[in-house]
Formats: structure tokens, sequence, C-alpha cells
């Protein structure tokens, strides 16, 4: 047990100095390259901004059900949560964000829904949905807006698309009850494309891969929120990064965080092309 202990405690202490060793050979105030969702390092593409300006126009003006197709790691979650962060800001009515759990059955699923708003639910399915929908009118009748935001769509059932589906029918002359938003990979399109009625309803926003300049600009805009003067990646590094991550936001941070990391062990200040492709072979075996 002391062993085990004793092992950590050597882990982390390698860990944490690394870590130092890192942000002080490159006079940083943190590192600026984590995968993590801080919404300090989110910097927004055109197409980025371009796809939350949309969903927060289709929310606030109740301009219909949307859903956001993105590979992983292109920023999906990030913009989901930035998303949900602002419609709270406005504090004009109740966001609820949830991953799409996992569930077998439909009436799982919107127990799991009414739960996250608090609602009563039944045994009964039928007597779950009226409860809700008249939870729904009510908040309607207080001028309380519900908006339920719905991360790692791909994982629902044909099922429980169809109970979005029908939520979508609790809605006045004007305007939807309840707004939806699904954020999901694009194993959901083939799904979609098979319930054309709920298809026909949704309006779609996209995200995609970076190009080679939006690579650079991500990576200088986190570089200066951790506090960094000049960019250390070298123009050609700068292009291995994007070749080998074909612009994915995620990897790129991973390969950019090592880079960074084996270039403060060995002691050198402008990071080049070979050193980008020597991480690269270590973290991925089969380059992209």
């Amino acid at each position: 047990m002391c062993s085990e202990v004793g092992a950590l405690l050597d882990t982390s202490f390698c860990v944490c100095h690394i870590v130092f060793m890192y942000t002080e050979h490159f006079k940083l105030a943190e590192i600026p390259f984590r995968v993590t969702p801080d919404p300090r390092y989110l910097w927004y593409s055109d197409q980025h901004l371009e796809a939350k300006e949309k969903i927060l126009y289709h929310v606030t003006q109740s301009a219909g059900p949307i859903y956001l197709l993105a590979e992983v790691g292109t920023g999906k979650t990030t913009i989901a949560k930035r998303v949900g962060d602002e419609l709270v800001a406005r504090n004009n009515g109740r966001v609820v964000f949830v991953y799409a759990p996992k569930l077998t059955t439909t009436n799982a699923f919107l127990r799991f829904v009414m739960d996250e708003f608090e609602v009563k639910t039944e045994r009964s399915y039928a007597r779950s949905l009226k409860n809700f929908e008249l939870f729904l009118l009510e908040q309607q009748r207080r001028g309380v807006s519900l908006v339920l935001l719905i991360d790692e769509a791909q994982n629902m059932t044909r099922d429980m698309l169809l109970l979005i589906q029908h939520l979508f029918n609790f809605s006045t002359d004007t305007q939807f009850l309840i707004q939806i938003v699904l954020f999901a990979q694009p194993e959901l399109q083939p799904r979609l494309d098979r319930l054309k009625s709920l298809k026909s309803r949704l309006n779609l926003a996209k995200l995609r891969a970076f190009d080679l300049g939006q690579t650079k600009e991500m990576l200088e805009f986190r570089w200066h929120v951790a506090g960094g003067k000049k960019l250390p990646f070298a123009n050609e590094a700068v292009q291995e990064i994007y070749r080998v991550t074909a612009g994915v936001p995620r990897l790129i941070v991973k390969l950019a965080n090592e880079a960074l990391i084996k270039a403060a062990v060995d002691g050198v200040s402008c990071i080049d092309r070979n050193t980008v492709a020597a991480v690269a072979r270590d973290m991925m075996p089969d380059p992209i």
C-alpha cells in the first residue's frame, strides 16, 4: 500500500515538475493547450461563431428546433456549453443541458428529461407526458421560456427522436412551449433521413475542421490568453500540426501541448517541423 502511495506521489511530482518547467521555460502564466472546455480558451472561427449565433437565434426567437452536426473534436460540446451559458446569462428562462444517456426505453428518457426540469413523473408513459405538457403550459403562462439542450444526441434511439418530434407539437400559435437543440456527431444524420417528418421540422447547423489559417489563429489565441508573447511554433511546425491533425481542434490542442513539453525538456525555444513530427509519431501511430 505504501509503495502504491509512493508511486502516485512520484507520478504527481513528475507531472507538476513538467508543468512548472513548461510554463517557466516559455514564460507563461498557465498552460495554453488543455483539452478541458475552459471558455476563456474558446476561439471562434467564422463557422463556430455562425453556428452559435444561428442556434441562439432559433432559441431566442422561437424560430424552430435546430440540430448541430459536428465530427468528434471539432468543438460541438464547447459550443453547446457556451450556448447554454449565454442563455442563462440572459436570465429570461430556464435552460437544461444534458448528455443524451444510453437508455433503453423512451419512457426512461422522458423521465430523465422531466427529472432535469423537476417535473413529477408517473409510472404510465402517457400520464408522465401529460404532466410534462401541463408543466410547459404553466411555464408559458408565467412567461418562462424553457430550453432543452441535448448533447451526444447520436445516442438517441428512433423512438426517443420521435418523442422529441412529439414535443414540437406543444406550442401556441406563435411559439413553441419548449425550445430544443440537438448536438450530435454525424451518425445522427442517417436516422433523421429515415424520419422525414422530424427532419423537415429541424433546422441544421454544422461545424467543420479548421483550415491552415484557422489552425494558426487558434494556436496564437490560446498562446496569448496563457500569457505568451510570440508563438514559438515555426510556420513549418504549424503546417505539420495541421497536416497531422487534419484541422481537428481537439487534436491540434493535444499535439501542440505535447510538442511544447518536448521543447521544454529539450531546452529549445522554437519548435520546428521535426519536433512536431516526432511527437506526432508517439501520439498518433497512424497519422492522418
